[in-house]
């Protein structure tokens, strides 16, 4: 299971898979990806920052440090979904914890 520790950046690739190909999908900008963090709660914690990176599929999702030192400890969920023509082509949502920063 992924971890982050409270007060670090959020850095996570993705990559989006043609079924037919199994190769990297085009990202293009009618596609529309969206993600956000929640606790255990369901409350949305963040909202990551969405980029494109060079590869075929690939996209980061961030959240800065200045948000993360607010997470409370314990286990929190990323949903990412991936939207084209309107119609939900992938929604996966992924499960990690959320540790204490020891060292100041």
């Amino acid at each position: 299971m992924i971890s982050i520790k409270q007060g670090d950046s959020f850095a996570l690739p993705i990559q989006f898979y043609d079924t037919d190909t199994n190769l990297g999908m085009i990202i293009t900008d009618e596609m529309v990806i969206s993600s956000q963090i929640a606790n255990t709660s369901g409350q949305v914690i963040a909202t990551p920052t969405i980029s494109k990176l060079a590869e075929a599929g690939m996209i980061l999702l961030e959240v800065p440090a200045s948000i993360t030192q607010n997470w409370k400890m314990g286990k929190a969920q990323l949903d990412i979904k991936l939207v084209i023509e309107n119609s939900v082509r992938h929604s996966q949502t992924l499960t990690f914890n959320i540790e204490r920063s020891i060292t100041a």
